[in-house]
């Protein structure tokens, strides 16, 4: 009987969210064990009937084992009762120019997110914003209308049940709408997106020569603009909103393993490169888990890897044909190619048992030799799969014809793995390095207490570093500049944020040599980069030969809020004077939302000043159907003092946002009820006054909000943890919560 591995207290957080079978209550009837022989169960359906039992048994002692751990619609998905098996997780859908084509891909994009998917598209193919519609002599709405469409679809369905639908938009360089979509994130209102510019290698001829560029449609030039001009725009908007990345979109046709089927987008995180109609389904090598003893040293257990990786293989194989596909289409099309995506997690984790620095050569080069070995083996037993079950398809038509059978057209892709890698108990997502070595938390309830990455920890301890030292690192937040330090020790134990932007991309890039697909990263960046930093970073993700590029300032979706000091009005919290409260004006106006609750109705009804939209006070009362009715009231009590005590309405929104979720809507959730977004009554008010608060600044200010009121109500929200209330980070080209391994893209 195969070992069934212990979760940590946030893996089984994680499992008994997401994974886990509920009943019609919503409650939790499944153990992480029973998941385990449900996936491996599932798997072996795609055997030979008197072969099931033993790779039944294989899957189980992999994933059980935590050596292999399948992607998060895998979970959520296969071997359940009450769901289709659906195992994907990126989806690339063609969108054509006609209004037919846009409604058609709108609907099947729901289809996908309601079974667990991610959706990429290439926006490419839309006539630009003002061109004629000749059936209607109208003019077209253009491209970034359009996504603003499937953005506010996409928060209407849950992937799966877990997240909110997620999608990645690509227009090419060329396009002649182009400048508005370069822009479209930095005025809010596209929360559900990624966005990236789809650049060219004559682009790039064109930015060296500091030539003219043409924005063309259908042989048509609209505009033509200086290629450094159309480059800054791209840096510059990167570095106020993190958006748009960069797609090397020549490279994803040239590496396409089936020329015939063009290639121009990827799903939402950008690491895996589709044909429209196409999906992948993922799963990760624990790196972690890929070593052994020898002495008082770790060595990498090349055995052990390789047989994990054939295991692998042979499950995300299986699956592709036991799953049961939302379209018949894409079930078509997935199956034509066979792509999967086994990637790894724990990459940092591995080199830190190593002995080796993430940011150093000697680290990248072992980082390497690791990635081939994968590669290899990999690609060896999709030969041997391929032999026994046949080749993909449309092997005959890829670059493998005729001298290489292959069971799949693609076999290898490193994709976001935040809850799988709480799951696997890593500390490293994917292939980033940890976030930090330790920091100080400061909680409500327990005060101030040091965190610190276990493995930290363990290498202190066989140092014998001192406790005032480790508490040291703690205030600091690395071990840099830290008396007391072992050399040793300060070499590899470094945060994501210690790490130079351009070590990242060293590492990306020797990742990517090893990858079929390609890579999901973040670059992240202090808040005081420069955009010449962004800028940098795109030119050496071109130079070094990747796909693509996500980077990230942190902070850089933070807005700022301010009212001046005029009479009637309120004052700068520094303003006020210790214990000063501003009384209510004679006249305000007011306006009034409903908010579902777990519990029942909620009013929520904010009054403001009409002459600059600053917000005075609240009044929540609850509907007949019932609620915390104390609570609420002693809330908007609390808050309306706060805003007149001086202090910022932001700041009241954050606190709301940060308490813990509340059962009545997690039950709620679990019964099917459609409620208003957060995770309890606090934090659907804060939802709700940042909205207001937008919309206020708007209606003041002649139709338009101030610059002070640039981040969006999802930029307001996209640091905060929906599980557990705390600060989110970035990576991999997503959200991810550190405190229980929640994540978002």
């Amino acid at each position: 009987m195969a070992e069934i591995a212990q979760l940590t207290d946030s893996g089984q957080k994680v499992f008994d969210a997401r994974y886990a079978q509920k009943d019609d209550e919503g409650r939790v009837v499944e153990t992480f064990e029973q998941a385990v022989f449900r996936l491996a169960k599932a798997a072996a359906q795609a055997e030979q009937l008197d072969n099931r039992a033993t790779w039944e048994e294989k899957f189980t002692a992999a994933i059980g084992g935590l050596l292999f751990v399948p992607s998060t619609p895998i979970w959520a998905n296969m071997g359940k009762t009450d769901r289709a098996w659906q195992p994907g997780a990126c989806f690339v859908l063609a969108v054509e120019d006609s209004l037919e084509s846009m409604y058609q891909t709108l609907k099947d994009t729901a289809l996908v997110f309601k079974s667990g998917g991610g959706v990429g598209y290439n926006f490419s193919s839309i006539r630009p914003r003002g061109s004629l519609v000749s059936s209607t002599k109208g003019q077209a709405s253009g491209v970034v209308e359009l996504i603003r469409l499937y953005d506010a679809s996409s928060g209407m369905v849950m992937q799966g049940g877990v997240r909110r639908g997620a999608s990645m938009g690509i227009l090419n360089v060329d396009h002649p709408e182009i400048i508005d979509f370069i822009n479209s994130k930095r005025d809010g209102g596209i929360t559900h997106f990624n966005l990236s510019v789809g650049i060219t290698d004559a682009f790039i001829e064109a930015l060296n020569k500091d030539e003219e560029w043409p924005l063309v449609f259908k042989g048509k030039v609209y505009q033509t603009v200086r290629a450094t001009e159309l480059w800054d725009l791209i840096t510059e908007s990167a570095h106020a909103c993190g958006d748009p990345g960069i797609i090397f979109i020549d490279r994803l046709q040239r590496d396409n393993p089936v020329p015939h089927k063009m290639v121009n987008s990827t799903n939402p995180c950008g690491e895996q490169p589709l044909s429209p109609g196409e999906s992948c389904l993922l799963g990760s090598i624990n790196l972690a888990q890929m070593v052994k003893k020898d002495g008082d040293d770790y060595v990498v257990d090349w055995n052990l890897l390789r047989e994990t990786v054939e295991l692998g293989m042979r499950f995300l194989d299986n699956m592709i044909d036991v799953a049961e596909y939302p379209l018949d289409f894409i079930a078509e099309a997935t199956r034509a190619t066979r792509k999967v995506g086994l990637g790894y997690t724990g990459l940092h984790d591995l080199l830190i048992r190593m002995g080796l620095p993430y940011d150093e050569e000697e680290g990248r080069a072992f980082a390497g030799t690791v990635f081939k070995a994968v590669q290899d083996a990999a690609h060896a037993y999709s030969r041997v799969l391929a032999e026994e079950k046949g080749c993909f398809p449309d092997w005959e038509q890829s670059v493998f014809y005729p001298d290489q059978k292959r069971r799949n057209a693609a076999c290898i892709t490193v994709a976001p793995t935040g809850s799988v890698t709480t799951i696997a108990g890593c500390e490293g997502y994917g292939i980033e390095p940890i976030f930090a070595v330790a920091y100080t938390k400061d909680t409500d309830v327990a005060g101030s207490f040091e965190v610190f990455s276990p493995l930290f920890v363990e290498f202190c301890q066989k140092y014998q570093v001192a406790r005032e030292v480790m508490s040291a690192v703690a205030q600091r937040g690395g071990c840099r500049d830290v008396e007391g330090v072992p050399e040793e020790i300060a070499r590899i134990f470094k945060g994501a944020q210690e790490i130079r932007p351009e070590d990242h991309i060293l590492m990306q890039a020797e990742v990517q040599k090893w990858v079929d697909n390609a890579v999901s990263k973040t670059c992240n960046l202090p808040n005081s980069a420069e955009i010449g930093d962004i800028n940098t970073c795109y030119r050496m993700a071109y130079d070094l030969g990747l796909k693509g590029i996500t980077v990230f300032r942190d902070g850089c979706k933070q807005g700022v809020i301010t009212v001046g000091k005029k009479k009637g009005r309120f004052l700068k919290p520094g303003e006020l004077g210790r214990g000063e409260i501003m009384p209510r004006p004679e006249n305000a106006h007011g306006v009034t939302h409903r908010l579902d609750s777990g519990c029942g109705k909620i009013y929520l009804t904010v009054n403001y000043q009409p002459e600059n939209g600053a917000i005075m006070e609240t009044f929540i009362t609850t509907g007949s159907d019932g609620g915390c009715l104390i609570y609420t009231e002693a809330t908007s009590r609390l808050i309306s003092l706060a805003i007149r005590g001086g202090i910022d309405v932001k700041e009241v929104i954050e606190q709301l946002q940060s308490t813990h979720a509340c059962p009545s809507y997690q039950l709620a959730r679990g019964w099917g009820k459609k409620l208003s977004p957060g995770k309890s009554c606090a934090s659907a008010i804060a939802r709700k006054l940042t909205e207001i608060k937008v919309e206020l600044a708007e209606r003041c200010n002649g139709g338009q909000a101030p610059a002070a009121y640039e981040n969006t109500v999802a930029d307001a929200m996209s640091g905060i943890c929906e599980m557990c209330g705390l600060k989110m980070d970035r990576a991999e080209g997503c959200w991810v919560c550190r405190n229980c391994g929640y994540g978002k893209c």
